[in-house]
């Protein structure tokens, strides 16, 4: 029997909008939710959801706070469920497990689906990062599909090298952390006042956990990116990508900073999605690459 087409689907947090996901084959998203006043609003990555951008982190500037769900279960069984209907197989490559339980709740949409139709295939796989890494890993996917590879190659692949997607962050104050268990109140009270900037990554087991600690805001900057260069296995056919949080003056600095250090084969900037953004708040700024195995596991 011949292998079956499959299609390549991310959540809000690949923090990759329409026009990204045509131009890195990704076929569809399966979106998150964000709650603000109450009011609960698609976390669309293209920010057109009654939010802008600028808007949507005036909000946290302003004090208030943005609550984050999973993907919704019914939202999985529409999705898995168009798909399948078409022939389809599906890979789904999902936001860390250790960041959110979508993952978990796909994969048993998946089960009663592939229940339902034994003749399909669906991957719930889950990819130990957050936005631009989960971006690569789909983007990286729909290449190798491009390039003839089964679904079962493709998943392989990415089982293989998993921790190869390396996160370095910083953030501009520790309290969007604190609000969301990420750093104890003390820490970030004396982190603001001292200007204390934790460099994030996501470990081998795909919780964000603080790897060391920059003095000031544009250390911090040029730190993230220094890391990145230096985790590329093979810099010059890299690309780095570079998410902020509404600082597009921050990320310029970081791309500045970059293309002193190295040539690499393309730099890639963006929002950041608006799922990690409410737990890190305006001002983030996160690059990411493939390259040296991430194996430091953080204290849980």
């Amino acid at each position: 029997m011949a292998n079956r087409k499959f299609v390549i689907i991310v959540d809000s947090i690949a923090a990759l909008g329409k026009k990204a996901r045509e131009q890195f084959g990704v076929d569809d998203i399966c979106p998150m939710t964000v709650s603000i006043d109450d009011k609960d609003v698609v976390a669309s990555p293209d920010y057109d959801q009654g939010y802008s951008l600028h808007e949507y982190f005036d909000i946290m500037r302003h004090g208030k706070r943005v609550f984050t769900s999973q993907v919704p279960v019914p939202t999985f069984e529409e999705k898995f469920g168009e798909y399948v209907n078409k022939g389809c197989d599906i890979l789904y490559i999902a936001c860390s497990g250790r960041l959110s339980k979508s993952v978990e709740a796909g994969q048993k949409v998946a089960e009663k689906i592939m229940k339902e139709h034994p003749e399909a295939k669906i991957v719930c796989f889950d990819g130990l990062n957050s936005n631009f890494a989960i971006a690569d890993m789909a983007r990286k996917s729909a290449a190798m599909r491009a390039e003839g590879k089964t679904l079962d190659e493709v998943v392989d692949f990415l089982k293989k090298n998993v921790n190869r997607w390396n996160q370095f962050g910083t953030v501009e104050t520790l309290t969007y952390l604190k609000q969301a268990g990420r750093v104890k109140a003390s820490k970030a009270f004396f982190g603001n006042i001292f200007a204390v900037k934790p460099i994030l990554i996501s470990d081998a087991k795909g919780n964000n956990v603080a790897a060391k600690s920059v003095k000031g805001r544009k250390n911090s900057i040029l730190e993230i990116a220094r890391l990145a260069v230096e985790a590329c296995d093979d810099v010059e056919h890299s690309t780095i990508y570079i998410s902020h949080a509404d600082d597009e003056k921050a990320a310029e600095l970081v791309k500045e900073e970059i293309l002193r250090l190295c040539k690499p084969g393309e730099i890639y900037v963006g929002p950041i999605d608006p799922i990690v953004g409410a737990s890190t708040g305006p001002g983030t700024l996160i690059t990411y690459c493939f390259g040296k195995e991430v194996t430091f596991e953080g204290q849980e």
